[in-house]
């Protein structure tokens, strides 16, 4: 594995090497007007170049990324090419760019347009997931900081809009292929990557037609260590003298916090990327353009893994320490070793058709008629599995006090003794003779536990239509009016299914699983270069292998026969479903919104001596109406179970429907002001309020309670359907100095106040339950029952609060094209990121905590080498840590991370390109965490992945 020392040597003599050999309408108006400047820019120089006049010649705050050629972008992944943009920074998924943050912003606070139109996404939230579409599918990216009328609202953060390649734009016939395969060094194997477009005029440049296609393959292994929620309970003090090692615990202290679950993964996937985009233009005179364009983006994976999980049984805790923040970080359990079939795939399509009619009404005014219908979708509801194989009980010694990335795990064989092994005056299960470590699970000593098929769908449909108009006015102040009109509509169907309470049926009475249906493996390389040292041995199976025989009729027969059931008995409580998966109406929700926006915008223009000042004030008028359906199941009963202590097994009614429609508007005014001092220093500065409506999951009416509910820990999750919009109020400045053509310094500053901010708070809700029922049976622990009510922690969003988030941005491009020889060639692209926050996390009080996700700072900086033979490139960046998600009410924060990628590339010929990228050259780890450092979230180590590839356009 690499060191990072070694590695920058390494990057620096593939440098010296390559060296040694040798606005959104305004935007889309540019382009139109320069087409061999936008689209036809050659190399990392002209791609620098151009984004450079995009930025200069807008009337917004905005930064853009264009592609160094048709069909090659940057990066391989939109969003981490995005990131080298100053105030953006990503989160990843499986060591891809996946979603993006800009000004501390996290992903539902931006709103992502295609073509100005917006995607369908099959995520439960408003984020958007850039890993749906390659990369090579997209000719530029414009990321708008400052809200202006005519922009869709819903984005605080940012408005960010991807550009398909257009044929007009292109004018003239191109044919681009490229192929590369990746090499991903976790799981050693290979996939394909291939990409291919081809346009052309027709009809003396009045008819265009494009279609281009990519494929994209990655086969990865992901190493993991995954912790589950921490939970709290209370201990009397008989407890505490077994469950301490010094058989009290902290002074004074009863209440205690410890994790769930350790899980140990090998995470492998299958990735497969294909999309496809077309488009057909028509300009039968100056005056009218009609563009039709479509999307089609398929994504799959299929991620499969065995994780060696450790489960909590805490009436089995003993030899306990806890911190000063009453987290216990390390204790001895008896328990079951488990290993673990856990599989997350998703199957993801997403489809986009647009049409655009562009008229030039008169001289001063022109028309753009859009619309626009996406639909996405992820068909994998009911396709997951947790499916859990157990060996023989074993004492599990759980420890997070050595300082690594994450808690170790190490079990032993015991014998249990009928004396007072431990000297504490009582024989009970803590007397035990301990052997010795059990350094792998055997096959020939594995039992049943639970099985599940499980898993969600998401179903997303919009449609929207707008109307654009812009009239030119002769006046000496002012210039330009727009106005223009938008109406979408937007319906989000989740659905959920799962195994029913067959689940638990082999967990409450185990029986033994043949060896041949198991193996031993071990995982080679398992978190190579992240401190600690972890198990690395499983046992593998097949998942439908192992679900058959405990589907079949010889098993639960056997099962009868090893417990002393009436035959047949196993058999009945399976049911005819047995393990299959079948939807559930109570955990599924629909939400339906509808929005209506009006806008004005008007454009004045002075000049002050030899200084150009244009101004633009506007207002948004927007209004919203959503209607959120979902299914709510009354809880007839609940009892304990009679196998397993702290488990209680309920029953409910068949859910019922509950529907409520919410209703606001929203005026949204704006002033940009940008003066160009002169050719050299622009300043900019922008009011503008904007909103970012809630997540629509967060809108689902319903209750749920997971299956497998514990007595010490009863909690369930709820929405609020009549959560009101964030609200921002933002204030940017901007100062930006272009030296010379190939040079820029740029400071920007930038203050925003959010209202209404949603925060998630725990409060104690009672559930009645009918009689009869067995809730008088429940004597383990009577804290939250009383009569006929059961008493649920509840998990809810509520708008409470407000925030202030204020920063920083420098920028700084330049080229040494004034510098002898090959140092000519030579450029640099950095940028830092400051910002912060008028609330900070209470680390003492994890309730109504009010924190941005997302808010961190970051820093980029790229060096590239291009002399039109050969081009080089070298990127880093880092993020800071930040705050990523709640879990209940616990905040989940991810830390500092930076990674290394570089490029080199050689033109054989003037359209023949091959070249060589690594990604993850540090061989860097992700590492999550809670408010504590003892409160382990998550660890993953993706590895570096390798291409090499060669391009070609004709």
């Amino acid at each position: 594995m690499f060191q990072k020392a070694k590695l920058a040597s390494a990057i620096v003599a593939i440098l010296s090497c390559a060296v040694t050999h040798s606005s959104l309408a305004k935007t889309d108006a540019e382009a139109t007007q320069d087409n061999t400047e936008t689209i036809i820019v050659k190399g990392i120089r002209g791609s620098q170049l151009r984004a450079l006049d995009l930025k200069k010649s807008s009337d917004d705050l905005v930064d853009s990324i264009v592609a160094e050629d048709i069909g090659k972008f940057p990066d391989t992944n939109v969003a981490e090419s995005l990131q080298r943009i100053s105030g953006v920074s990503i989160s990843r998924d499986g060591g891809e760019g996946s979603q993006v943050t800009v000004r501390g912003f996290g992903p539902q606070f931006n709103t992502v347009l295609v073509n100005g139109r917006r995607l369908a996404s099959e995520t439960a939230g408003r984020g958007f997931d850039f890993s749906l579409l390659p990369a090579d599918l997209i000719g530029g990216a414009d990321v708008f900081k400052s809200s202006s009328a005519e922009l869709q609202e819903g984005g605080i953060g940012s408005t960010i809009n991807l550009r398909t390649q257009r044929p007009l734009e292109i004018g003239k016939f191109s044919a681009v292929a490229s192929a590369r395969g990746l090499y991903d060094d976790k799981s050693e194997e290979s996939a394909p990557q291939v990409f291919g477009l081809i346009t052309n005029t027709f009809a003396d440049d009045t008819v265009g037609l494009l279609f281009s296609a990519s494929y994209q393959g990655r086969k990865t292994g992901n190493d993991q260590v995954e912790g589950a929620n921490y939970l709290s309970r209370t201990y009397d003090d008989a407890r505490k003298k077994t469950l301490f090692a010094n058989g009290v615990g902290n002074e004074g202290v009863n209440t205690y916090a410890h994790q769930q679950q350790t899980r140990y993964i090998r995470a492998n996937e299958d990735r497969e990327r294909f999309g496809m985009t077309s488009s057909f233009q028509y300009r039968p005179s100056e005056d009218i353009r009609l563009t039709i364009d479509g999307l089609y983006s398929k994504f799959r994976v299929e991620a499969q893994s065995i994780a060696s999980l450790q489960y909590n049984e805490i009436p089995t805790f003993h030899n306990a320490v806890a911190d000063e923040n009453n987290v216990i970080v390390r204790y001895d359990q008896i328990g079951r070793p488990f290993n673990t079939f856990i599989a997350q795939n998703r199957d993801s399509d997403v489809f986009q058709l647009g049409a655009k009619f562009e008229w030039d009404i008169t001289d001063s005014l022109s028309g753009t008629f859009d619309w626009s219908n996406s639909r996405a979708k992820d068909d994998n509801a009911g396709k997951n599995y947790f499916v859990v194989v157990a060996s023989a009980p074993a004492i599990q010694r759980y420890d997070n006090t050595g300082g690594f990335a994450a808690p170790i795990i190490t079990n032993y064989q015991f014998t249990p003794s009928s004396t007072d092994v431990n000297g504490d005056g009582v024989v009970d299960q803590f007397d035990y003779v301990l052997g010795d470590e059990i350094t792998q699970p055997d096959p020939n000593e594995q039992f049943s536990w639970a099985s599940t098929r499980e898993g969600a769908g998401e179903q997303d449909h919009i449609q929207e239509f707008k109307t654009d108009f812009e009239w030119f006015v002769d006046g000496d102040f002012l210039t330009k009016v727009d106005f223009g009109a938008y109406y979408g509509e937007q319906e989000k169907i989740h659905t959920d299914a799962h195994t029913s309470n067959s689940r638990t049926l082999y967990a409450n009475r185990p029986v033994p699983i043949p060896s041949d249906l198991l193996t031993l493996k071990f995982r080679d390389g398992y978190l190579d270069g992240v401190p600690g040292n972890y198990p690395n041995s499983y046992i593998d199976y097949d998942v439908e292998e192992l679900l058959d025989f405990l589907e079949d009729p010889a098993t639960l027969a056997l099962r009868d026969e090893m417990y002393g059931l009436p035959a047949g008995s196993s058999a009945e409580t399976l049911g005819p479903d047995g393990f299959d998966a079948l939807i559930d109406p109570s955990r599924g929700y629909t939400i339906e919104e509808d929005i209506t926006s009006l806008y004005v915008n008007a454009q004045f223009s002075q000049y002050f001596n030899d200084m150009e000042l244009t101004v633009n004030t506007g207002l948004r008028y927007t209004e919203t109406e959503t209607t959120s359906t979902g299914f709510a199941a009354q809880y007839i009963d609940f009892a304990p179970n009679p196998l397993r202590d702290d488990v209680l097994d309920f029953t409910e009614s068949e859910p019922s429907e509950l529907s409520q429609t919410n209703k606001y508007d929203n005026w949204l005014p704006n002033i940009t002001a940008k003066l160009r001092v002169n050719d050299i220093v622009i300043l900019r500065g922008a009011f503008s309020k904007t909103l970012t409506r809630p997540d629509l999951s967060s809108l689902n009416p319903g209750i749920q309670i997971n299956p497998g509910l514990r007595l010490s820990d009863l909690r369930g999750v709820g929405g609020n359907p009549d959560l009101e919009p964030y609200e921002s109020t933002n204030f940017d400045f901007s100062s930006e100095f272009y030296i010379n053509e190939t040079t820029l310094f740029s400071l920007g500053l930038f203050h925003k106040k959010i209202d209404g901010y949603i925060v998630r708070g725990e409060q104690r809700e009672a559930i009645t339950v009918p009689e009869p029922n067995h809730l008088d049976q429940i004597t383990e622990d009577r804290t939250n029952i009383e009569g006929n009510n059961i008493f649920f922690t509840i998990t809810r969003p509520r708008n409470l609060e407000s925030t202030e988030v204020y920063g920083a941005e420098i920028a700084f491009q330049h080229t040494f094209d004034y510098l002898p020889g090959l140092l000519q060639y030579v450029g640099v692209n950095a940028n830092l990121t400051y910002v912060n926050s008028s609330d900070e996390f209470d680390s003492s009080d994890a309730q109504n905590n009010v924190v941005l996700p997302g808010l961190s700072d970051s820093q980029n900086l790229v060096l590239f080498y291009d002399d039109n033979t050969f081009e080089a490139r070298i990127a880093y960046n880092k993020r800071q840590s930040y705050f990523e998600r709640l879990n209940g009410v616990e905040p989940i924060f991810v830390e500092d991370y930076d990674q290394l990628d570089a490029r080199i590339a050689w033109n054989i010929q003037e359209n023949l390109q091959v070249f060589l990228e690594g990604t993850n050259l540090t061989n860097s780890y992700s590492r999550q965490g809670g408010r504590f450092d003892s409160r382990f979230a998550f660890v993953e180590s993706t590895g570096t992945r390798y291409a090499i590839g060669v391009r070609a356009n004709f």
